[in-house]
């Protein structure tokens, strides 16, 4: 079954049209289940919050909050939405459009899901500009949207091309086990068995980024899946996340999200 544009399961809370972008808001209660199905159009797909199983090409994955989903037109899939109700904000994205980004090696081609980094933020700050009706939103609409696909794009070239040293994958895997701790370059090169500036060097031609940065991004990434599915106070969920205070969060996270905390809970608790 192919569902023709607009035409998604789900309730669909607020719609927005703009400039070859359809953008909706979806709920799926508990217990809900869609029919195998695909769309004439390829999306981008941010869960904001709830988990669902979903089936697509003859693949299984567990899809979890802040998860950000692609969707190549033509795609079939189904989903099963078993222990809690789920928001999703969709964008599927029109014919034309694709095909003017194409040029520039942007696309929608592959079926992809991302759990953090960059694109996660954008496609937050996406959702932050559909909630505004003003008019300058729908041109930042159009804008992150461009950046979230040329940032999905980047990754697919990236993780597509030549393997990274198994020094750099044991440094990933440590970052991520212990972010929320106090780390020096010595103590991980010294963990993983290579010089630090080795390690530095690699660390950035692979992720595009410092090891400082990268962990930047797994603490605020932390913050995010704990605003959006609790109720913590934020100076306790600013220190688990291993920043110095809820003022040093605050700074931070504003500098990277574009908002605060406090409007960033808001916006994923509120409905």
């Amino acid at each position: 079954m192919k569902l023709p544009p607009g035409k998604l399961y789900g309730r669909n809370l607020k719609a927005r049209q703009i400039a070859g972008l359809r953008l909706s808001e979806v709920v799926y209660p508990t217990g809900y289940q869609t029919p195998e199905h695909s769309h004439d159009l390829a999306q981008l797909c941010l869960v904001r919050r709830g988990i669902f199983a979903e089936v697509y090409d003859g693949k299984n994955r567990e899809v979890s909050p802040l998860s950000l989903i692609t969707r190549p037109a033509g795609e079939s899939h189904a989903q099963r939405f078993h222990e809690s109700e789920v928001h999703c904000l969709i964008v599927e994205v029109e014919h034309g459009w694709l095909e003017r980004v194409r040029e520039h090696r942007v696309s929608l081609d592959h079926p992809a899901a991302c759990h953090g980094g960059l694109s996660i933020w954008l496609a937050t700050r996406l959702y932050q500009e559909f909630q505004l009706a003003d008019e300058a939103s729908s041109l930042a609409i159009e804008g992150l949207t461009l950046e979230v696909m040329a940032e999905l794009s980047r990754h697919h070239v990236k993780t597509s091309g030549r393997k990274p040293p198994k020094s750099l994958e044991q440094t990933k895997e440590l970052l991520h086990a212990h972010f929320s701790e106090s780390l020096t370059l010595d103590d991980i090169a010294r963990s993983v068995g290579t010089h630090p500036v080795h390690l530095a060097r690699m660390f950035r031609r692979y992720h595009h980024c410092t090891i400082g940065e990268y962990v930047r991004k797994l603490r605020i990434e932390f913050a995010c899946r704990e605003m959006s599915a609790h109720d913590c106070q934020l100076a306790l969920i600013a220190s688990r996340a291993g920043f110095y205070d809820q003022s040093h969060f605050s700074r931070t996270f504003k500098r990277v999200m574009g908002i605060t905390p406090g409007q960033y809970r808001a916006a994923f608790r509120s409905r």
